[in-house]
């Protein structure tokens, strides 16, 4: 049996040496970026393949994020779900605990619908414009939580979101028993 000082090279060097090229190198880790663009994705993967996303991301938009990152993220699409919601999950909590709902539907309206019941400045009946308008005062987190929710949830598409619905309805459901 090789004892350490018998091998050619050291693995402590190889190991020093690999982590004084990556300080020196020019930087490549985007973690999380699969989970941002999941969503995305996920859309896209409907009419391109891995290969291509992978491409056009690195070609169009000087990201890297390879094929194979992209394939396992495809195939594990409740981990992924639960991920990208991680990221808002704290505004979606606010809005529902606001709206005294133990429900989570409205994660799954339209952008449309979402935007008309949401909306701060939204034109119509006088008692609801200033309920409205004293809520916008009164719960700033609630204003942020809308506005965090419009970016990242209602930015993509309602045939998307929909299809996370099976795979966050699990979750959503354990949230709403929380409060």
């Amino acid at each position: 049996m090789a004892t350490e000082n018998d091998l050619p090279v050291s693995l402590v060097d190889v190991g020093q040496k690999l982590v004084g090229h990556s300080k020196t190198a020019e930087f490549t880790a985007r973690h999380g970026l699969v989970v941002e663009l999941f969503p995305f994705i996920i859309e896209a993967s409907e009419r391109m393949s891995a290969r291509a996303i992978s491409r056009f991301l690195q070609e169009e938009q000087q990201m890297k994020l390879s094929q194979v990152t992209i394939t396992r993220a495809l195939n594990d699409p409740q981990k992924n779900w639960l991920s990208y919601f991680a990221g808002f999950e704290k505004e979606a909590i606010t809005l529902a605990k606001w709206a005294k709902s133990r429900s989570f539907n409205y994660l799954f309206l339209s952008k449309a619908e979402f935007d008309s019941k949401m909306s701060f400045e939204q034109k119509g009946v006088v008692e609801r414009a200033v309920s409205r308008g004293a809520v916008a005062l009164l719960r700033p987190d609630c204003v942020a939580a809308i506005n965090v929710l419009r970016a990242k949830w209602f930015s993509i598409g309602l045939a998307t979101r929909l299809k996370a619905k099976p795979y966050l309805e699990r979750h959503l459901i354990e949230l709403a028993d929380k409060f």
